[in-house]
């Protein structure tokens, strides 16, 4: 049956309507970068750093997390994978923008991070000066600039591979090839993604260490990538090409693999607080009694029912999975609460001595500018390249299949 079935690249062209999401993305990312700017005379430059933190954190988790999922359906396969394939390396060659977004962060880490700058108070302790061996200006830019080049080396390498595919001239060896670069790639990114939150999030308070961090920002970047994949495709399966291809059974695997994230995460932050709270170590139960007192209290309650139990209870029913509109409303809530937990994570750090970080109308407005103006200019240049290429992998040794599925 398979040969009665040929397509090429331009059968599966993009929706035009990718085109014109573009300009209004491009003028919210513009119009709020101006916004930003001024926020930052207005409201100071610690207020604007503190919030573009918690925007550069989100949307990095947004190309990280394409970047994993493509390089998990490259080592795993399915079809459920090969209709994400497309958007994921659009969002992962993001990743020079996500560069740009970094800068600010580093040429305002003084204002960030109370290791820059060097007292006689936080050199006091033994554990201190052996973290400044690693906690120091020179070292953290020079460990970032390696993450983001690490990062683009296997951008780079998956894309060329694609367009390889994409022109009909790869070979089954260059598929095995690819899936054991994916593999490789995939330890590479448990690797840099612990350091870098390390470097970039938890530094914030350098007393205080987990050793569960990386792992809870692996599956909170692929949980947002994931829930930025289902909104998008609930907006394009409708629209040619991809209704012609499109079945319920594909929205029902978004939503289980979802799902399964869902429950990771909370199994890794309720470990992580176990394992903090059992232990009831000063120095690593503060961070926490920063995050549940005071105005925090009810944000963490939130995270624990509106991240977790809502969900998850939404999650189990397996019809919902499986139809777009409703599925869609339960991935941009997961997008808007991932946002608030990193604000949680964040900005509790920035607090007096015995005090705790307010919640104020200014750190939350000037959150939600940066992260429009972010989220704007990424959304832009990630339509211009899912626009420049076919919706779906037609070269791919198993499309054919997802054809004959849905029509046989």
């Amino acid at each position: 049956m398979s040969t009665m079935v040929r397509v090429t690249p331009a059968d599966f062209a993009p929706p035009s309507a990718i085109d014109r999401m573009r300009m209004p993305a491009l003028i919210v990312g513009v119009v709020c970068s101006i916004l930003s700017i001024l926020g930052a005379f207005l409201l100071g430059w610690e207020t604007f750093l503190q919030t573009w933190l918690v925007g550069f954190m989100f949307w990095l988790g947004v190309t990280l997390g394409s970047l994993t999922l493509l390089m998990l359906q490259y080592t795993t396969g399915g079809n459920w994978g090969r209709l994400g394939r497309r958007f994921w390396e659009a969002a992962s060659t993001t990743l020079p923008l996500m560069f740009l977004f970094w800068l600010p962060l580093v040429f305002g880490m003084s204002h960030l991070y109370p290791w820059v700058n060097e007292s006689r108070e936080y050199m006091s302790t033994l554990e201190l000066r052996r973290a400044h061996l690693w906690l120091n200006p020179t070292s953290f830019v020079i460990r970032g600039i390696i993450y983001f080049i690490l990062w683009g080396i296997w951008t780079w390498r998956l894309r060329r591979w694609s367009f390889v595919e994409e022109a009909g001239r790869s070979t089954p060896a260059d598929f095995v090839g690819i899936q054991n670069f994916s593999g490789a790639g995939i330890v590479m990114y448990a690797l840099t993604i612990t350091f870098a939150s390390v470097d970039w999030v938890m530094s914030l308070n350098p007393h205080w260490w987990s050793t569960v961090w990386g792992m809870l920002f692996m599956v909170g970047e692929c949980l947002t990538a994931f829930a930025f994949t289902i909104w998008l495709l609930a907006r394009l399966s409708p629209l040619e090409p991809l209704a012609r291809i499109f079945k319920p059974d594909y929205f029902h695997d978004f939503g289980k693999l979802m799902f399964a994230f869902v429950i990771l995460w909370a199994y890794l932050s309720f470990a992580q607080w176990l394992i903090i709270w059992s232990g009831n170590i000063t120095e690593e139960i503060r961070w926490y009694l920063d995050r549940v007192h005071g105005h925090w209290k009810p944000v963490a309650t939130a995270l624990i029912f509106l991240h977790f139990v809502l969900p998850f209870a939404i999650l189990l029913s397996r019809s919902l999975k499986r139809q777009p509109r409703k599925l869609v409303k339960i991935a941009l809530w997961i997008m808007f609460i991932r946002l608030v937990d990193l604000y949680w994570l964040v900005q509790p750090s920035f607090h007096g001595p015995g005090k705790l970080a307010p919640i104020s109308w200014q750190s939350v407005l000037m959150n939600i500018v940066n992260v429009l103006a972010m989220g704007g200019l990424w959304l832009a240049m990630f339509y211009w390249q899912v626009g420049r290429r076919s919706i779906l992998p037609v070269y791919d040794p198993h499309f054919i299949e997802m054809l004959e599925a849905k029509h046989g």
